[in-house]
């Protein structure tokens, strides 16, 4: 018992950490209030997956990715049509502290370290940007977990090559797959960091590619029923969602701020219903997607300054040492964001820096920041959505902490001598 005392302790202080942040943000918003608007869209989704009716919401087919829909709909199952909001808001508690435990057998994996692991599972117990992602009603607390357990198993088989550890690449390829239905924007993962990877690897790429390969097919598997389904309803292939082209508008357009304002798609679509002389058929919200695009595209092609300027804006976003939204900042809550957030980003930057004279398994730590930015400086952005990237960083940040405690352990004999 001894040997897992600490373990324990991490996972218990970690749920209580996110109970308690559950219980102050029900008294500040309300027990059953959503404070985002995406949340309601889920909330619905799953409603309508546990009574068994068609996976519309609002007149839209491919609203939304089914994964988090899918975890809230048991508990329409379990509680009745209509439960308390605050059990999804435990659930999310219950995977956000699992996240955190995810986050330490990750460490563990890399680099064979218990202290280590610790170290990187209490940074993202008490991060609170992390806690709170645990308390909200959204997709970010499975899809970080999914991350992990992906990530996890992608460094396993890489640490296995030559042999094939078919058992390690199957699982990776599945939490991959898992976390694109949570969050649709991890689809270009998988090749991205394989391409990157097979850069900084020089000679040495067969182990990248070859595991990035296998798992990518076994994610693509995976994700061929959502691609039929999305057939069946619309009459094209849809790889995700049909809200790309709304989510690009909102980041590329003439009022775009680098914050999310969707009330232009009202617009869009009016017009389109009125091209059609009053049509809404089932290929409409395909044809809005793609004229949302479109003009996306356009805008940013002919002002390529406004598009570079945005771009800075969004990086700032994204990476901002305090809440972007004021509703959401106070002195505390930027203290709290400030004093976790910058030493970890600094002390992770620095185990970037020393990953690239290691393999690929600890470079693909701080390769999610990298994606995460690209996405976030074309589409909207905010600091919820580095949470993913942080998690990884908390790993690096746990190398450098004890590779600088070991140094200084070891310096301190020589001043007393």
């Amino acid at each position: 018992m001894k040997r897992y005392r600490s373990w324990l302790f991490l996972f218990f202080v970690a749920l209580l950490l996110r109970l308690g942040a559950a219980g102050y943000w029900e008294y500040r918003v309300g027990a059953e209030k959503f404070y985002f608007g995406d949340s309601d869209t889920y909330w619905k989704l799953g409603q309508t997956i546990a009574s068994g009716k068609p996976y519309h919401y609002g007149g839209q087919a491919i609203h939304r990715m089914p994964g988090y829909p899918v975890l809230l709909s048991p508990l329409f199952l379990i509680f009745g049509d209509n439960p308390s909001i605050r059990t999804a808001r435990f659930e999310n508690v219950v995977i956000g502290t699992l996240t955190v435990l995810a986050v330490a057998w990750l460490a563990w994996i890399l680099f064979h370290d218990s202290v280590l692991a610790l170290i990187a599972g209490w940074i993202t117990a008490i991060d609170p940007l992390n806690i709170m992602m645990s308390v909200l009603v959204l997709s970010e607390a499975p899809f970080c977990l999914f991350l992990v357990l992906h990530i996890g198993y992608w460094i396993k088989a890489f640490k296995s090559f030559p042999a094939t550890n078919w058992r390690s690449l199957l699982l990776s390829g599945l939490f991959a797959a898992m976390a694109i239905y949570c969050r649709p924007s991890w689809l270009y993962f998988i090749p991205f960091a394989v391409i990157l990877g097979m850069f900084l690897s020089f000679q040495n790429y067969n182990p990248v590619l070859k595991s990035g390969v296998v798992l990518f097919v076994v994610c693509l598997l995976c994700l061929i029923p959502w691609w039929v389904r999305n057939y069946y309803v619309s009459g094209n292939f849809v790889s995700t969602t049909l809200q790309v082209g709304s989510g690009l508008y909102d980041g590329l357009n003439p009022q775009a701020t680098g914050a999310s304002d969707m009330d232009f798609v009202e617009e869009f679509r009016n017009a389109e219903i009125s091209l059609s002389g009053g049509a809404t058929d089932n290929t409409l919200e395909y044809r809005l997607n793609q004229k949302m695009r479109q003009a996306a595209v356009k805008w940013a092609w002919k002002h390529p300054d406004l598009a570079w300027k945005l771009a800075r804006t969004k990086f700032f976003r994204l990476w901002n040492f305090r809440p972007n939204e004021e509703s959401l900042s106070n002195s505390i809550v930027t203290t709290a964001v400030f004093c976790t957030y910058c030493p970890v980003l600094i002390l992770g930057l620095i185990g970037a820096i020393r990953s690239l004279f290691h393999d690929f398994s600890v470079r693909l730590l701080w390769i999610p920041a990298v994606y995460i930015t690209g996405l976030h400086i074309i589409f909207v952005s905010s600091i919820r959505y580095r949470v993913p990237a942080m998690i990884c960083f908390s790993i690096l940040a746990a190398w450098v902490i004890l590779d600088l405690a070991k140094k200084f352990r070891s310096f301190l004999p020589r001043l007393r001598s």
